[in-house]
């Protein structure tokens, strides 16, 4: 496959701490990740560990692999929402025919497992801190000294971030049919570390089952919260890379709404998985500090700058941190210099958007180039740099690559709370809350009775997976939505590979939406030798 080989000076790695390499199960895992001599030898080893973990969520490692934007592309092309029209260079091609090769499969897990293994790194510098810190925020200490203020805030951090990794190596590697209750919650699903000394010898740790990941994940994800809450309060949040009590909550949501509620399964208090979406999501929304995207701003903002109110969690693209190229903007952005400028477009897919203009009531419709255009259903009314919308000259857009890189939104809560209340079998707050988000992306001239028209003649379960789809388009959710809720899709014509095909998460298919564990694992992990969910590559 040919690749653009410009040169070019912008690309910055900042403050990364780490990088992918092999592995990282060992003690001393080889390639660039962190080893533990280095880290022993950082002036402030926290410090380090957190500004590690952030710096991963946007690291460049090619043009493919630039942090977490890049894992949203994935999963949205594999489930046919992006269509890649054109494919010049290869970058993501693969996703387009729907697989996940081994060099995805690797920058996969050793992206999330090189998260955990910096969590744990300042969890354990902590360790001799957490009762003090636990005690304080117990006895709602109003005046904790400074010290316990950073550790409490910097161990919730820690903590969320975790089982963040945790759920998101659940969304890839755990079997898609998990949300059936065909599969046992005793099968098998990825090693968990919460330690990063290797004991007895042992170079890793076996596989845990899905249960024991969803234990760890909650538990992880409800004391960041407490801990988020208390000390949030006293350190103010210094960005939105930062993560918060709010950003605990939606990760927290979004790992229960995927992990469905399988007959019998509770966690503490007796509350089921969707209860706990619900909760999570309704906390967010109620405390009101991220108001809803309105209607009048739908097209302004290009999905480019995080001070925007309805962000909860997001990169500030700065000319030390942008990648440049390589980047969300440089892959998806007709107005930026670079892959989709150059012609190697990824757009809605086709049948998708005939559905947003079938509806009639659909606003969002105008977020993507309409066929006829130049540039067809690509989204220059989503994503773009504010400062060229106009343009699609290769000499005359950005070459800047400093739009930011989103990774929540409060509209993702609207969404999990419609759908967790749904699969609870509480229609009418469903309803409220999918009316909530669509009233505000009515097209001009249309009404709310317009929406309630269509609402009326469409199964509730479809019209909250098609705003999961027109929502969140290009955000990270379309493969859980096809895993969980769709299960299966018919796409549209402007796909290079698959263009008409119906694709399912179900039956023979199902393996394309699940990754296999890296064979490289079984090098370093002697518990992943035998195991059958190790393929060779």
């Amino acid at each position: 496959m040919k690749k653009i080989q410009y040169l070019f000076a912008t690309i910055v790695l900042g403050a990364s701490l780490t990088s992918c390499g092999d592995s990282f199960l060992t003690q001393y895992p080889e390639g660039g990740v962190l080893l533990e001599e280095q880290y022993q030898q950082l002036p402030d080893k926290l410090e380090g560990a957190i500004l590690g973990i952030y710096s991963k969520l946007y690291e460049y490692g090619g043009h493919s692999t630039f942090g977490l934007r890049s894992i949203d592309m994935y999963g949205d092309i594999q489930s046919g929402d992006m269509a890649m029209k054109k494919s010049s260079y290869g970058w993501f091609e693969d996703f387009e025919r729907g697989y996940f090769y081994s060099d995805a499969r690797s920058y996969l897990w050793s992206f999330y497992y090189d998260i955990i293994n910096l969590s744990n790194r300042g969890t354990r510098d902590l360790e001799s801190n957490v009762n003090d810190i636990m005690n304080t925020m117990a006895s709602a200490d109003p005046n904790p000294s400074d010290t316990i203020k950073a550790f409490g805030y910097a161990y919730g951090q820690l903590l969320a971030i975790r089982g963040w990794a945790y759920a998101e190596l659940l969304k890839y590697y755990c079997n898609p049919m998990d949300a059936l209750d065909n599969l046992m919650d005793d099968e098998p699903a990825v090693p968990i570390y919460t330690e990063t000394e290797v004991k007895n010898g042992a170079l890793g740790a076996p596989l845990a089952s899905v249960t024991e990941v969803y234990d760890r994940v909650y538990e992880d994800l409800t004391t960041a919260i407490d801990l988020l809450d208390y000390y949030g309060k006293l350190t103010p949040r210094s960005s939105k890379l930062e993560v918060n009590a709010d950003v605990a909550r939606i990760m927290l949501a979004y790992a229960m709404l995927n992990h469905l509620n399988k007959e019998g399964t509770t966690f503490a208090g007796g509350k089921n998985a969707f209860d706990i979406a619900l909760e999570q999501a309704k906390a967010v929304i109620d405390g009101g500090e991220y108001p809803m995207l309105k209607r009048d701003d739908l097209f302004k903002t290009g999905f480019a700058d995080v001070t925007a109110q309805n962000w909860i969690w997001g990169q500030d693209v700065t000319v030390e941190t942008t990648t440049a190229l390589g980047s969300f903007f440089g892959q998806v952005d007709i107005h930026s210099y670079s892959y989709a400028a150059a012609g190697d477009t990824k757009a809605i897919d086709s049948r998708l958007y005939e559905q947003i203009e079938a509806t009639g009531w659909d606003a969002r419709k105008d977020w993507f180039r309409s066929p006829d255009m130049k540039f067809a259903y690509c989204p220059d009314g989503k994503f773009f740099c504010p400062s060229t919308k106009n343009e699609t000259a290769l000499d005359k857009v950005d070459r800047n690559w400093l739009c930011d890189n989103v990774f929540m939104r409060i509209e993702v809560a609207y969404l999990i709370a419609a759908e967790a209340a749904f699969h609870n079998g509480d229609n009418t707050t469903a309803e409220n809350y999918l009316k909530a988000l669509c009233y505000e992306r009515l097209a001009e001239g249309k009404t709310t009775a317009d929406f309630d028209a269509w609402l009326a003649s469409t199964s509730l379960e479809n019209a909250i997976g098609y705003n999961w789809r027109v929502e969140m388009w290009g955000e990270g959710y379309g493969m859980q939505t096809l895993r969980r809720l769709t299960k299966k899709v018919k796409l549209g014509t402007n796909h290079i590979s698959r263009a008409n095909e119906e694709i399912s998460a179900m039956g023979a298919d199902m393996e394309k939406y699940q990754c296999q564990i890296p064979t490289s694992e079984a090098r370093y992990n002697p518990y992943l030798a035998t195991t059958e969910l190790v393929k060779e590559e």
